[in-house]
């Protein structure tokens, strides 16, 4: 079992070191653009290897696992910080704020102004 700030699969052993590569990988550049050719080359496989093999071992795209890691990140942010809104979306990594708020509403249920509101909330 593999568990990555809130993220775990089951994975044979000689995965896991290919896994936690890439794992160590988002965690450092998560708030810059992750290449599929960069993550490929990390772990020595051509780009349509690494996303069999990635979607294979994870049940998940990469570029999904990135955007929930960005998300999860976001949710620590907004419940405490008192950055903006905007300001979150682009220290998570994303480039273009209704991207964000679209990927924030998918993988949570509500938009980040509700969750920090919510947060807040539970805090008081």
């Amino acid at each position: 079992m593999l568990n990555a700030d809130g993220f775990a699969f089951e994975s044979n052993q000689q995965d896991t070191n290919k896994i936690e590569k890439i794992y160590k990988h988002i965690n450092l550049n998560f708030k810059e653009h992750i290449s599929l050719d960069e993550v490929a080359d990390l772990v020595s496989m051509t780009v349509p290897a690494f996303c069999r093999y990635f979607k294979k071992s994870t049940h998940k795209t990469f570029t999904n696992i990135v955007n929930e890691y960005r998300v999860v990140h976001a949710t620590k942010l907004l419940a405490e910080s008192n950055m903006s809104i905007t300001d979150i979306c682009f220290e998570c990594g994303f480039n273009n704020f209704s991207h964000f708020n679209k990927l924030f509403k998918k993988f949570t249920g509500k938009s980040a102004s509700t969750y920090r509101k919510e947060m807040k909330n539970l805090i008081q």
